[in-house]
């Protein structure tokens, strides 16, 4: 079942298509294999989210796979640990395997060894302008996800004061910000307190196609203050969904 729902209290709201079904992930990844389908050929580059979003990868027909292919991630967290990075659990599955044999290209988001929070936020953002750069006509496709609290990539509300989340994640001279828990004295509030991320203007502006998978009833008050679209980014980053190019989220949250 697909609900169309339209924002009418935020400016600039748009249309969001919202498919509630028992198969999200199924359906999330044959979405995502479609749209790698239809741009067969051109140069496309696909950033994928962390946490419950790495069920879908798997699904992804990997016959819609190329050379022409760039995957990343959305956002990611400063460890080196392998079983936290997102970049180094993805290189795990079964979908990297796939990618491999496809002779897809990956940018990698594992921290280098001695390197600091600002110099690895820095090197992704030059990664994907460079992609950009070489590709300028080139499609982008994101899923991403979103947690109980309404964080969607690492923006994760409650850690920054407004000025200081728009400073990071809301300022159109910046494509990836950092958050930083630890130097604001707010580590406790999430168990990754060192992040990467994309930011509101990259998904807003450069990305073509936005794929959210949200499931769990845990998400359905931030879903839905996500959908109503009143609350400011720095408390629900998700509102962002409002506003995008195309968008359509996947859920099994009845709402």
């Amino acid at each position: 079942m697909i609900k169309i729902v339209y924002t009418k209290g935020m400016n600039n709201s748009k249309s969001v298509k919202v498919e509630v079904t028992d198969k999200p992930k199924e359906e999330a990844a044959k979405y995502i294999s479609d749209l790698l389908a239809q741009y067969v050929g051109r140069p496309t580059l696909l950033l994928c989210a962390g946490g419950s979003s790495f069920d879908v990868y798997d699904l992804i027909n990997p016959e819609y796979l190329s050379p022409d292919l760039t995957v990343t991630m959305t956002d990611d967290r400063f460890s080196e640990e392998l079983d936290v990075n997102n970049f180094a659990i993805l290189q795990s599955t079964a979908f990297y395997n796939n990618l491999i044999e496809a002779d897809a290209f990956c940018i990698n988001t594992q921290p280098n060894e001695g390197e600091q929070l600002e110099e690895y936020r820095a090197r992704f953002e030059k990664n994907i302008r460079e992609w950009k750069l070489d590709f300028p006509n080139g499609v982008i496709i994101a899923l991403y996800g979103m947690g109980p609290d309404g964080h969607t990539g690492g923006m994760i509300p409650g850690i920054y004061s407004e000025n200081t989340f728009n400073a990071e994640f809301n300022s159109n001279d910046r494509l990836v910000g950092t958050l930083d828990a630890v130097t604001v004295g707010k580590a406790d509030i999430n168990p990754f307190p060192l992040r990467i991320s994309t930011t509101i203007p990259f998904v807003k502006n450069w990305v073509d196609h936005t794929v959210y998978y949200i499931t769990g009833d845990s998400k359905k008050e931030a879903l839905q203050k996500a959908l109503e679209g009143t609350e400011p980014f720095y408390k629900i980053p998700a509102t962002v969904m409002n506003h995008l190019k195309d968008i359509i989220v996947f859920t099994d949250i009845n709402l």
